[in-house]
């Protein structure tokens, strides 16, 4: 079972923005290769990190991209997947647009903890 929390627009500011541990959020969609990709990563990173980092995931079905019609996505300008946003202290902290192999998600994470 993974460690990986997923989030909506209705639990974000509890689960992202209200937490007190560092939290990478992963904003992916369906049938996005390198989403899929990068999934197994965190899902690993999560087991590893710990009590250190929350990692989540917040999907975008593509007619809220189209449609902007989801806030969180607006807000944080998400046009592209997979989406990585480190948060700290409830505000974005770092942010890398597309996959990464499981070195330079490590180094992702790593500078920005």
């Amino acid at each position: 079972m993974s460690n990986v929390i997923n989030v909506t627009k209705e639990n974000f500011q509890k689960e992202v923005l209200e937490c007190k541990l560092p939290v990478l959020v992963d904003f992916y969609a369906d049938g996005c290769g390198p989403c899929e990709f990068i999934a197994p990563i965190l899902d690993e990173l999560a087991d590893e990190y710990g009590e250190k980092l929350k990692i989540t995931k917040f999907y975008v079905p593509m007619d809220d991209v189209l449609n902007n019609s989801n806030e969180v996505v607006a807000k944080y300008d998400v046009m592209g997947f997979p989406t990585l946003l480190f948060f700290k202290g409830g505000a974005v902290a770092h942010s890398h647009l597309g996959s990464l192999d499981r070195k330079e998600l490590l180094s992702f994470v790593d500078s920005a903890l």
